[in-house]
């Protein structure tokens, strides 16, 4: 724990990362869903059907898996902080590894138009990222080893 002048900014390892968790997950849905109305509208005024069907699987792509990420961290709390960190880097690239799986998988279809699905995941995606770091910096939190006490 650290100490501070502010009693009640003094929180353990654990309770910090649910706080971050929480507030990662408010933020990257926040804006995941903010730029998925905005791109199923833009698409589908542009490119009809299949650019809502497009945008509409971009924007439920990205905000879920903006939210593993908010999991991911809940979920290593307990552990220390260097975990919690290559947990949430490894979850990352497993994401964008599977992101370009169901993004290749998906640009064939002919019942969706390719550059919305493309277009909406990788807004969406900026967005979730932004938001994540955006909770991130505003939580402040400060991570390090409690020092030992006196020798007794």
């Amino acid at each position: 724990m650290w100490r501070s002048r502010r009693p009640e900014l003094v929180v353990g390892h654990e309770q910090a990362m649910r706080r971050m968790s929480a507030s990662m997950a408010r933020n990257a849905t926040l804006l995941a869903v903010l730029v998925g109305v905005g791109c199923v509208i833009a698409f589908t005024l542009l490119a009809g059907r299949p650019g809502l069907n497009g945008a509409a699987i971009g924007a439920l792509t990205s905000t879920v898996f903006g939210l593993v990420t908010s999991f991911l961290v809940r979920g290593t709390a307990e552990i220390p902080p260097r975990f919690v960190m290559l947990a949430s880097v490894t979850g990352w690239l497993t994401k964008s590894l599977i992101l370009f799986g169901v993004l290749f998988t998906l640009g064939g279809v002919p019942w969706l138009d390719r550059n919305a699905l493309v277009v909406t995941v990788l807004l969406g995606m900026i967005a979730t990222a932004a938001g994540e770091a955006w909770a991130v910096y505003r939580l402040r939190i400060l991570v390090g080893e409690v020092p030992a006490g006196p020798a007794a």
